[in-house]
């Protein structure tokens, strides 16, 4: 595949992903089962699925030091929490790619970890020691530094099995275009040369020397000396593709009236008068299909892996929130417990509606009918703006988006 396409790839399946922190927002669980005693978090059916204290602690250093904090602040800090959110969406999900991956067979080898660690290493670090010290600054541990690698290839295999490269008929092609044949039509239009000038007895002037003389050389020369129009003055007066409701609706009505070389005017418009003259007159262009082809084909494309992204990102949700839970203090928009804070309401304003979610459901089970269409569920508060700022990847973190899209 080539590297723009799977660039755009990416980009289709980090996009449209981008909902999937709202999404979670309004499915979210209402109970809450009980963590093992120093996990933060836990994410049910994967292996390894704690998240310990100590992983959120070494989160949050790697998150400051991506913002440049010196240190983590103390909790009554305001932006402990926004740290807290970047650090345990990190956390979650790199659970939440692992198990997916787990669950479609998707694994890599040390081998695999080791090449793509040298390959990084060659291609965005001058030297061994400057790698480090991306390291040492990032509060990255080895353990770390593999698992980021581990991620980003698992992320890579995931994407090449969830967004392939689709299918596009010459059926559907000829359809799109038939449907659409007006984007591949350029309108008729007309080359035009024009005087503008506000006064009548000026234009009249400019059109008794036309009139003697109406080669191009003397267009420029009138041009210059009369027209008030600093879109064509300069050039003999020459507007080139004129078409039809796209301008001076007086001055269209003249030129397309007029016959090719028949010098018209002075007419008035709300700009002032006009002398024209028409020098060609160019028939509307339909492109053929033969030469559309290869541009509707990749727009079909494009459509069918936003389809397709999109509907891994349902499923994606679906699957994992309900399986993961947070302690209380680190409950964020990715936890089944999560309950969306009441918003402060605008004095004079009426409160927000009630958001229609899904209904709460136990790891484990369904939020889709047999039909696949998704089941009404309680309305919950009204879902809030954000108050934090967006959470960035921390320096290295490349198989993850802020979002929990692979990117």
């Amino acid at each position: 595949m080539p590297r723009s396409r799977k660039r755009n790839l990416a980009i289709v399946l980090a996009l449209i992903l981008v909902g999937a922190i709202v999404l979670v927002a309004a499915t979210s669980g209402l109970g809450q089962p009980g963590l093992p005693e120093g996990d933060v978090a836990y994410v049910d059916d994967i292996d390894d699925g704690a998240i310990t204290q100590d992983d959120l602690d070494s989160a949050l250093a790697q998150a400051a030091a991506q913002s440049g904090i010196p240190k983590v602040p103390a909790p009554n800090n305001p932006q402990y929490d926004s740290l807290v959110q970047q650090a345990m969406q990190s956390l979650i999900l790199a659970k939440w790619v692992k198990g997916e991956a787990a669950d479609r067979g998707i694994t890599v080898s040390q081998e695999d970890i080791d090449a793509e660690l040298k390959r990084i290493k060659e291609q965005s670090f001058s030297s061994e020691k400057e790698f480090q010290d991306f390291v040492k600054q990032s509060k990255f541990s080895p353990e770390d530094v593999q698992e980021q690698v581990e991620l980003t290839l698992l992320r890579d295999k995931l994407e090449q099995q969830v967004v392939k490269e689709p299918d596009i008929s010459d059926d559907e092609i000829e359809k799109f275009y038939d449907v659409n044949v007006e984007s591949f039509t350029q309108p008729a239009s007309r080359d035009v040369r024009v005087i503008l000038n506000s006064s009548q007895a000026k234009a009249e002037q400019a059109k008794q020397a036309l009139e003697a003389d109406d080669s191009d050389k003397s267009w420029e020369q009138v041009a210059k000396k009369y027209s008030q129009d600093q879109a064509s003055k300069d050039r003999g007066g020459l507007l080139e593709g004129l078409t039809e409701g796209q301008g001076d609706p007086q001055l269209e009505e003249q030129a397309f009236s007029a016959s090719e070389g028949e010098i018209v005017g002075p007419f008035k418009t709300d700009r002032g008068y006009y002398v024209i003259e028409v020098t060609a007159v160019n028939p509307e262009q339909v492109q053929p299909l033969s030469e559309a082809k290869a541009a509707i084909q990749q727009q079909l494309a494009s459509a069918k892996q936003q389809q397709i992204a999109s509907d891994f990102q349902t499923d994606f949700v679906d699957k994992w929130t309900p399986r993961t839970v947070c302690a209380p203090e680190e409950t964020i928009e990715l936890c089944s417990n999560y309950v969306a804070p009441e918003p402060v309401p605008t004095p004079g304003q009426p409160p927000p509606p009630a958001v229609i979610s899904r209904q709460p459901i136990e790891p484990g089970t369904s939020t889709l009918s047999l039909d696949g269409s998704p089941q009404q569920g309680l309305p919950q508060g009204p879902q809030p703006p954000a108050t934090n700022p967006e959470a960035q990847p921390q320096p290295g973190a490349v198989p993850l988006g802020p979002n929990g899209a692979p990117t």
